[in-house]
């Protein structure tokens, strides 16, 4: 059965014989005509090339020693003047950054050395483009000091976003490459990440750049392994640091700084004294930490050293188990001053939801809310009530981005289980809501754990498999993963009091838990339409960006589980013609990222 629809018929559906038929009337009665519409239809032809290389994005291929666009052209084929006219941000990537260099080269693969001298082949296009605006530098390392300077002398207004560099060679001394950065003009943003043998001097060199720049706004540091502001490595970037600094130089701080990431940091009192050396955090507006513990004494000095924040994000799973922990956090939301964007992961039990709408509701743009999807857990995260999110609307006015979390009822998602949420947010006017829903990593963890312990035990409270009933309004989703029904029709599992890991004090001794299988991708792809349609459907301007995630997307799978990835990103947002007010365009991405699909609601027949 085809269940496409036929999309219905506009100028384009018709045939160059039958078009040119209609020009051929409108020249016989109107000559100039025409004439007219070829002129202008040449000129919006070589304006529409212009806007199409507005923005690009090539990578380093190995095997051509060039940098190749999306199509695999090489440079010296779309590095035409056309293309250099019209281009105003380019981003350039690699795959895999090469080995850091440690002594002479043992190998016979090139260096990270050799192969920058081969990246510098950009050069010619930092020199030739007519007015680039930005270069986001996504190649897994620093770049050059050619690369640098050219785009500083031939792109004055250009500037030079950078994310997780790693050193071109670890040595003990800044490197030229380094230096020139460290006195760039043009950088406007820095993400390093280091590893375990060269984090010592890779945060040398990022304090370096982080108090030299001018201009840079915005830094990100993702340190492997955790530092501690009292770690031995940390104690010896105080007294090297020094040695990288011109003799002139002195204890300046960077007073351009507004954005500061920090992951893998243990985040304390001790950690912000740690970085105000390099930094006048009084001047920070946004935060975030990530992955590294987090202690009380960061909320009893953050008000006196942070007194600008308008965006904090932070996960308090990280946090000291204690009571003094919960009464600093929550009296540090309760009276910093009011934030713009909000994010806090493991919200639940530490910071009451009517603390941070008190304190933050009326100048609240973005409030992210997420409990972590734990496998081992008996227990499902608390989901987002109809009452609280009402009292989310009522207190945010300004509220442009929405992020909770929802369980599912079952496999299927019906969209009847969710009408009072799903109700209460078209009243919002909001530009984007993402939503976290449980994977069915628990059902997986649970059916292989508890069938240890006996496979009775497990097998007993699984119905038999009966496949849903498919129908002609139903989603077709075209292919693109050959898992896409995997767990189609599998039964819901049920934990019972006596099972192995029955000891969360939260449940009632009577209680019993119900887990639910993986739902098929055809079921989240019907149920990500069927919502987008409810909250935004009526809606006729802005983003109206909805995303669904099932599972922790952002995390990694669990690879004892000795099983694909279950976790799933969906996206939808409005169909680009005008013709189609109501549809939307669905992003599907699944198996660790491994599958991409792009489609619109049309295509599915529903």
């Amino acid at each position: 059965m085809n269940l496409y629809r036929m999309a219905p018929s506009n100028l384009l559906s018709l045939e160059a014989e039958v078009l040119a038929h209609v020009l051929t009337y409108v020249d016989d009665e109107s000559p100039r005509t025409t004439a007219a519409v070829a002129r202008t239809c040449q000129y919006l032809h070589y304006v529409a090339r212009l806007v199409r290389y507005r923005r690009a994005t090539i990578h380093w291929d190995n095997g051509l020693q060039s940098w190749v666009n999306p199509f695999g052209r090489p440079q010296k084929e779309w590095e035409t003047p056309e293309f250099l006219q019209g281009l105003r941000e380019l981003t350039v990537c690699k795959i895999e950054p090469p080995p850091v260099v440690d002594g002479p080269p043992v190998h016979a693969s090139p260096t990270s050395r050799e192969l920058c001298d081969s990246f510098n082949q950009l050069e010619s296009v930092l020199r030739n483009a007519s007015n680039l605006k930005t270069l986001v530098w996504k190649v897994g390392y620093l770049p050059s000091e050619i690369i640098v300077e050219t785009l500083q002398a031939h792109q004055p207004n250009a500037r030079l976003d950078i994310f997780r560099g790693r050193r071109l060679a670890d040595t003990d001394v800044p490197l030229e490459s380094e230096k020139v950065l460290a006195a760039a003009t043009c950088l406007n943003s820095l993400s390093m990440s280091t590893t375990e043998t060269t984090r010592v001097h890779d945060h040398l060199v990022f304090h370096m750049i982080l108090r030299s720049a001018p201009n840079l706004r915005f830094v990100s540091m993702i340190s492997h392994p955790q530092m501690q502001p009292f770690s031995p490595a940390v104690s010896s970037l105080r007294t090297d640091l020094d040695s990288w600094f011109p003799p002139d130089q002195g204890s300046k701080r960077s007073s351009s700084l507004r954005h500061l990431t920090l992951d893998g940091w243990g985040i304390s009192a001790n950690t912000l004294h740690f970085w105000s050396q390099y930094a006048d955090l009084a001047l920070l507006t946004s935060l975030k930490v990530s992955r590294g513990p987090l202690h009380q004494s960061f909320f009893q000095h953050a008000p006196q050293i942070l007194p600008n924040l308008k965006s904090f994000v932070i996960n308090l799973a990280a946090g000291e188990p204690s009571m003094a922990f919960l009464v600093a956090a929550h009296g540090y939301l309760a009276t910093c001053p009011p934030l713009v964007n909000l994010s806090v992961w493991s919200w639940r039990g530490k910071v009451p939801l009517p603390t941070i709408l008190d304190q933050h509701g009326a100048t609240l743009e973005d409030l992210q809310l997420h409990q972590c999807e734990k496998f081992t857990d008996l227990v499902l995260r608390e989901p987002l009530s109809v009452e609280e999110l009402r009292s989310i609307r009522q207190s945010c006015p300004r509220l442009r981005v929405l992020t909770f979390d929802l369980n599912r009822a079952s496999p299927e998602l019906t969209i009847q289980d969710y009408e009072g949420i799903f109700g209460e947010l078209r009243k919002f006017k909001l530009d984007r809501i993402q939503i976290y829903f449980d994977s069915g990593v628990q059902w997986l963890y649970l059916t292989r754990h508890l069938s240890g312990y006996g496979r009775g035990t497990a097998k007993h409270r699984m119905g038999p498999c009966i496949p849903p009933l498919r129908s002609a309004s139903d989603v077709w989703l075209p292919t693109g993963c050959p898992a896409d029904s995997d767990f189609e029709g599998a039964p819901p599992f049920t934990i019972e009091k006596g099972d192995p890991g029955w000891w969360d004090p939260a449940r009632p001794d009577n209680d019993s838990n119900v887990k639910q299988p993986p739902s098929p991708h055809r079921a989240i792809c019907r149920f990500l339409i069927q919502a987008w349609k409810t909250i935004f459907g009526s809606h006729t301007s802005g983003p109206r960006q909805l995303e669904l995630k099932f599972g922790e997307w952002e995390g990694r799978h669990p690879s004892f589980l000795n099983m694909r990835d279950v976790r799933l990103c969906g996206r939808a947002r409005p169909h680009e013609r005008d013709d189609m007010v109501g549809e939307c365009f669905v992003e599907l991405d699944c198996c660790g990222n491994d599958h991409h699909r792009k489609f619109s609601s049309v295509q599915t027949g529903h």
